[in-house]
């Protein structure tokens, strides 16, 4: 009797345990930790007309479209420099005051 005691109390054990499998793959799948795919959340707004503003950033060095270089022919003495480096400049517009007269053309 002993030995039937013995295999009745391993089928109790046996079927509590596959109750308690059941119960907790139920359980799983009703809370959603397996068996479905994750939801991604998405937001959406109404269609609306805007305007885009992109902004570019960079590294580099920016050069005139036109550079004058400016060199007397002759030697003079420059007694006055009306212009600095980087300023911009007009046809006509004297650009500095010597002995000699330096006109951009």
């Amino acid at each position: 009797m002993a030995s039937s005691k013995k295999s009745n109390r391993w089928l109790w054990i046996l079927g509590i345990s596959t109750l308690l499998l059941i119960g907790l793959a139920a359980l799983g799948k009703q809370q959603g930790w397996f068996g479905k795919e994750k939801l991604q959340r998405i937001s959406t707004e109404p269609a609306l007309r805007r305007t885009i503003v992109e902004t570019v950033s960079g590294n580099g060095k920016i050069y005139p479209e036109i550079e004058v270089k400016l060199a007397p022919d002759v030697s003079g003495e420059v007694v006055e420099l009306l212009v600095e480096e980087g300023d911009s400049v007009k046809i006509g517009q004297l650009l500095a005051r010597s002995t000699l007269i330096f006109i951009l053309l």
